[in-house]
């Protein structure tokens, strides 16, 4: 069983238009609406790929309701603490490009850090335990640390997919996995990258910093590892028509975790999370294991 904790889920809300007109009335050609939080896409990709996943996190009033139960439809469990107010709607307009509107979510307080701390205190020996995404009103981005001290859990295997101080002040208690994409690595130190032994070292500092395996997500270039051991890898991404990015390091993450449930080692591990990033970037909406498996037939770049 995979835990995954979403502090600040989300129904995302997606809105075709031929064109948008600011300050105009625009009527859509379609529309549709999904679960969202990185937390929970990496429960729907581990179904997806046949592991048994428990979604943790918060859900506040109607707009909580309705996630809970979209992801009841898809058979994924649920453990999640209700507040008051009510769970954000993200807003996707999609124009052929793609703009959006995300809501802030709930405010919460210390006493949903305290239950929160408890649900990974309770659970099993050597659990996985996915901390992913952004915190709502009222946590700081010590919230993680916060957490992960409160339990005292040293034996969970904990991966953390969250950007700036969610995942830097997380570091000091020596999380089995995280997931930076480019980006998030950049502005943790405050460079700007111009070549691939500058991601290395950086992702290397991480490591020193506690982290103990680093995946650094490169886009259409891929993804390189850092391991525990201090062996560097990498694998090249796959060539395709990229449709909507959204998930697709979730995929990853999930993906890996998967294939390292199975026995798999760190560089089959990383091909598989790569293949599912980047089959999740090849279509709307998240990977399904037929594709991730059609892309791992595939040559990569």
């Amino acid at each position: 069983m995979i835990y995954t904790l979403t502090c600040n889920p989300a129904l995302d809300y997606v809105v075709r238009l031929d064109k948008y007109r600011e300050g105009a009335t625009n009527r859509s050609y379609g529309e549709s609406i999904a679960p969202g939080g990185k937390g929970i896409n990496v429960s729907l990709v581990l179904k997806n790929l046949g592991i048994p996943t428990l979604a943790m996190g918060i859900a506040a009033g109607f707009t909580g309701d309705m996630l809970l139960g979209m992801l009841q439809e898809r058979g994924i469990a649920t453990d999640f603490l209700r507040v008051g107010g009510f769970t954000r709607i993200n807003v996707k307009i999609k124009t052929g490009r793609e703009s959006e509107i995300n809501g802030s979510g709930p405010a919460v307080g210390e006493s949903v850090a305290e239950a929160l701390a408890q649900k990974l205190t309770s659970l099993p020996e050597n659990a996985c335990v996915v901390l992913a995404g952004s915190v709502p009103n009222g946590l700081s981005g010590d919230f993680y640390a916060h957490i992960l001290n409160k339990a005292n859990r040293r034996d969970l295997r904990v991966a953390v997919d969250a950007s700036g101080a969610l995942l830097v002040n997380a570091l000091q208690y020596c999380p089995w996995l995280i997931k930076p994409n480019l980006e998030e690595l950049g502005e943790i130190f405050g460079v700007r990258f111009t070549a691939r032994d500058q991601v290395e070292r950086y992702a290397h500092r991480l490591c020193e910093m506690g982290a103990r395996n680093v995946i650094v997500s490169l886009g259409s270039y891929g993804a390189l590892m850092i391991n525990e051991r201090g062996e560097e890898m990498s694998v090249p991404a796959y060539i395709g028509e990229v449709v909507d990015t959204v998930g697709a390091g979730d995929a990853l993450v999930a993906a890996f975790i998967a294939a390292k449930e199975r026995g798999r080692t760190d560089v089959e591990a990383l091909r598989r999370g790569v293949a599912a990033g980047c089959a999740t970037a090849f279509k709307e909406g998240l990977a399904t294991r037929a594709e991730i498996d059609a892309l791992l037939k595939r040559t990569p770049l």
